[in-house]
């Protein structure tokens, strides 16, 4: 799909004096460019002159470790307007902090496919305690601000199955640092450089 207005550009090359060429030219640009950018620009959740907002965050996370083994299922109740193209993150720590969380980004789902995890640690002795927390982002936003499982502070949760396993680090999401920030969606800057 191109951008209408190709007549009026033909127009625009073939105009005679500066003053007739400064008329098209603005016209051209009001009626055809800017719209397309706009609609670009929105279409894909992002602005072409700044960052937009970032969405409300959820209302509330539900969970429900599964009765038949080491299934968590996290259900979003996210009732603020959106627009197109939210993402949402979610992140499952063993600890109330989200050091070194598992990050999942599911874009539009607010009850996504069960996430698989171990019972216990790998002594098959210790119960693993996780916290769960969903923010939502859109391409061109900050994260919103997270919300718990269990409300203002996070609410650990066992699971029922056998499995047990240690967990390995994660190393963050979008645009963080390796393992150095937690609970940045898709990155709070635009850019992460790499080492020098």
């Amino acid at each position: 799909m191109s951008i209408p207005g190709k007549d009026l550009l033909a127009q625009i090359e073939n105009a005679g004096d500066i003053h007739t060429l400064g008329i098209k030219l603005g016209a051209y640009l009001r009626n055809h460019v800017l719209p397309s950018i706009q609609t670009t620009a929105r279409n894909a959740a992002v602005s072409p002159v700044s960052e937009i907002a970032a969405p409300a965050p959820p209302e509330s996370v539900s969970v429900r470790p599964s009765t038949f083994g080491n299934l968590l299922q996290v259900v979003v109740d996210h009732t603020a307007p959106i627009e197109k193209g939210a993402h949402y993150i979610y992140s499952i720590a063993d600890n109330p902090q989200f050091q070194n969380a598992m990050i999942e980004v599911k874009p539009a789902s607010r009850c996504p496919v069960h996430f698989p995890l171990p019972t216990f640690a790998a002594d098959g002795t210790t119960p693993h305690n996780y916290h769960v927390a969903v923010q939502v982002q859109y391409p061109g936003s900050p994260p919103s601000n997270p919300t718990y499982y269990g409300g203002a502070a996070p609410t650990p949760i066992t699971m029922n199955g056998t499995d047990a396993a240690d967990l390995l680090p994660g190393t963050g999401s979008g645009t963080a640092q390796n393992g150095g920030q937690t609970l940045v969606g898709l990155g709070k800057a635009a850019v992460r450089l790499g080492p020098k």
